[in-house]
């Protein structure tokens, strides 16, 4: 059914978007189909606002973002749980699974080399001397339990047999989970190992803060190797020796095999992605040898020092830029470094101003790590000492041992590439071994500047790139805090940089007859409504407004170009819907925690706020009414108890108002001489009728007023004693009845107070009835 279209639509359901992790894993899915015209779909399955220090092992709920327009689906770890994997397939929808397996799901699974680069760690530290070696991290996730038992099976294999207490367990892959676990330990038995190795690098970072603010030396105490080459474990003091398992290359497996299924081929089984061990100071390589750098990879038969640099240089560039559009790769600029040594040991030559700068440019479009230029160069320097003994030993002449062509005569061999050196006329006299060796050391010189200025210039980038980020991201915040509704919908709080379309979508519960006959592949899947977009075209334009399952969202016209990222809009209990936008994968942050995260969490906060003002809006009105009419009934209570004041005057009888919400009570005249008060008397709480109960009746009074609160149906009616206000003992007979508000709340009680002294009980019994 699929084998007939050119161009598909790939859906990336993964926790989060962004990271060195997830990041990379996507950024190579990208740059693998880019070539090709398929579009990204990158859907965010975990909420926005994730707990800084806690990562939960599943999803809230399940997927459905998209399902409806996907020609084929990567699942990353544990983006989705196992019904809607098994949903997804029933539908017919080509599955790869990342780091994750399901049981009875048919479909491949991609992993890094998890097995090979624990064993390369392993071993390593057993060649450090270390013997006592323990394994931290959670056994919770398909990656991390194959590194256990690799690491298992490699202390056997060397003669080692682990103990229970070397297991160092954590709730999650983060850093607090493993620094709970440090404080522990030190804080009880210490701990029984020398070395450790960690299922991740952030597990190692919390690790290792936690050892060292409690004053042991790394490596000296406890030597750590991580596992993921995140660029945080080239910021800690010491720096982390880390397992790289080139994430990037397991989106770009991933994907290559899900575009096989697409096709229709079969494919199945388990896909390892290769996996190198970094050395740095925590393992105990103080001096960051490059040579360290790829140990566990297997040795290349008549390796030289330009196959070495190579692999370094695989090692320690990330290359994503470079695959995106530039035209550069990794192989063109070896072959351009290959060319200015080859043209310098051949012909003297040093490469020109013009091809240093291109080999510059080329190096930062390769995106190296932070670490890159400290392992290049001594690899660089091995290369130019075989350059110059090939020139000693007369072979530089044909390029022999460069496992390169020699250069075609009369040219430097650098004309192509990186545009090295340039045509020589007439027949030009060889110059002598002295002066090409001599070219060959300016040359490793002038390329060593080259590649400090490619790398420099990529850190400067990158400080740039988060300085741009801090920037958006506190306009972003404050246009959002300051924004209405309607600004909110209309996403005019985007950044002022962000040029590539964005839209909101916000759930609602209404049902439309169209929307229902739309196929959606989940069943009783959630509809959402198109509020907003930056879309230009007609098409996008006119879908605000709309209302589609969310498994059609978002639909083609509202896509852009590059990868979609589709985030939940959410924020603590709230849910609001989801935000569609087109941009780039960071692939540096230690966090798994994108900027797109932060600005859904930020839009949920803003609709948030905008409820509540619209409900303190709708609230105060309520109140402003119910307050006029509060009035109105005073001011026709307040005529009434004129008109009837004569009435009370002659009467036995005293009247009480009192408003319980104000606490305030309106005493008539007749009341305060009951209790042998003058009428200017200030009294207007509800204590001057209290206060006076005889003690033995103070009770029963109580019980009688919390009734007539509580919602008794019965008006209240007693008799009690009172004491007057000179002191003489009187009983009273007590009526009064509730009044309630349009809300049902008590507002009011109104009463009257008889004096009954010296009626028989029977005669008081009957009074007034």
């Amino acid at each position: 059914m699929l084998g007939g279209k050119r161009r598909y639509v790939i859906g990336v359901l993964s926790p989060v978007v962004g990271g060195y992790y997830f990041g990379r894993v996507l950024a190579g899915i990208a740059r693998t189909v880019r070539p090709e015209g398929h579009r990204v779909v990158a859907v965010q399955t975990y909420p926005a606002d994730l707990e800084r220090a806690q990562f939960p092992d599943r999803p809230p709920g399940t997927a459905a973002v998209s399902l409806g327009r996907l020609d084929g689906v990567i699942v990353i770890t544990s983006a989705v749980d196992e019904a809607t994997l098994l949903r997804i397939e029933a539908d017919g929808t080509p599955v790869v699974l990342v780091s994750e397996r399901a049981a009875g799901i048919d479909a491949p699974v991609v992993t890094p080399d998890n097995e090979g680069g624990t064993r390369a760690a392993v071993e390593h530290l057993i060649a450090h001397g270390h013997r006592e070696i323990g394994f931290l991290g959670s056994l919770r996730q398909a990656d991390i339990v194959e590194r256990h038992a690799a690491y298992l099976a490699t202390l056997a294999a060397h003669g080692i047999t682990p103990r229970p207490e070397w297991l160092y367990r954590t709730s999650d892959n983060q850093e607090a989970s493993a620094a709970a676990v440090a404080r522990a330990l030190v804080a009880g038995p210490g701990l029984p190992t020398t070395a450790t190795v960690a299922a991740t690098d952030r597990n190692a970072i919390g690790f290792s803060r936690v050892l060292r603010a409690e004053g042991l030396s790394l490596p000296r105490d406890q030597a750590v190797v991580g596992f993921d080459h995140s660029e945080a474990g080239s910021r800690v003091r010491p720096r982390l020796a880390t397992v790289d398992p080139h994430h990037d290359q397991v989106g770009e497996l991933a994907v290559s095999l899900l575009l096989s299924r697409i096709r229709g081929e079969r494919v199945a089984g388990q896909h390892l992605s290769r996996s190198t061990l970094v050395t740095r100071e925590s393992c105990g390589c103080l001096d960051a040898r490059a040579g360290a750098l790829l140990e566990g990879l297997p040795a290349q038969e008549g390796s030289t020092a330009w196959r070495r640099f190579g692999e370094v240089a695989r090692a320690t560039f990330d290359g994503a830029e470079a695959r995106l559009g530039t035209g550069a790769d990794l192989e063109s600029w070896m072959r351009g470094v290959q060319r200015v040594f080859r043209g310098a040991a051949a012909l003297g030559q040093p490469p020109t101003q013009a091809t240093l700068a291109s080999l510059a440019e080329s190096t930062r479009v390769l995106r190296p790590h932070p670490e890159a230029l400290e392992q290049l160069i001594p690899a660089l320097r091995a290369v130019e000492e075989e350059f110059r003994e090939q020139v000693r030993n007369g072979q530089a002449a044909t390029g022999a041992g460069t496992g390169a062509e020699p250069a075609p005569s009369g040219r430097s061999g650098a004309g192509t590439g990186s545009g090295t050196g340039g045509t020589t006329t007439g027949a030009p006299r060889a110059p002598s071994r002295a002066a090409r060796a001599r070219a060959v050391t300016r040359t490793a010189t002038d390329v060593l500047v080259a590649l400090s200025a490619g790398c420099t210039q990529t850190l400067l980038a990158r400080s740039g790139q988060l300085e741009r980020t801090i920037t958006d991201q506190y306009e972003l915040d404050l246009d959002l805090l300051h924004a209405d509704g309607r600004a909110i919908r209309a996403l005019t709080w985007l950044p002022r940089g962000h040029r590539s379309p964005a839209t909101l979508a916000l759930w609602t519960d209404a049902e439309d007859p169209v929307d229902r006959a739309v196929d959606d592949p989940v069943a009783g899947a959630r509809t959402l409504e198109i509020v907003g977009t930056t879309a230009t075209s007609r098409q996008a334009t006119a879908l605000v407004g709309k209302r589609m399952p969310v498994g059609r969202f978002p639909p083609p016209a509202l896509s852009g170009d590059g990868v979609v990222f589709v985030v939940p809009v959410t924020f603590g209990q709230s849910d609001w819907g989801m935000l569609a936008i087109a941009g780039g994968v960071d692939t540096r942050a230690t966090s798994s925690r994108d900027k797109y995260d932060h600005w859904a969490a930020m839009v949920a906060v803003a609709l948030d706020r905008e409820d509540r003002l619209t409900s303190l809006q709708r609230q105060r009105a309520a109140l402003a009414e119910a307050a006029d009419r509060e009035r109105a009934l005073v001011l026709d209570l307040r005529t009434e108890v004129e008109r009837s004041a004569l009435v009370q005057d002659v009467a036995l009888e005293g009247t009480w108002d009192w408003d319980i919400a104000s606490g305030q009570v309106f005493y008539s005249r007749t009341w305060r001489a009951l209790v042998g008060l003058p009428d200017d008397a200030p009294c207007t709480g509800i204590e001057e009728w209290t206060g006076r109960v005889h003690p033995d009746d103070v009770r029963a009074v109580q019980i009688a007023i919390a009734r007539q609160l509580a919602g008794a149906a019965d008006p209240l009616d007693l008799e009690h004693r009172l004491v007057a206000a000179d002191g003489r003992e009187m009983w009273v007979r007590c009526r009064a009845t509730t009044v309630t508000d349009d809300a049902g709340v008590r507002a009011r009680m109104i009463g009257v107070l008889m004096d009954v002294t010296g009626m028989p009980a029977r005669e008081r019994r009957g009074v007034a009835r």
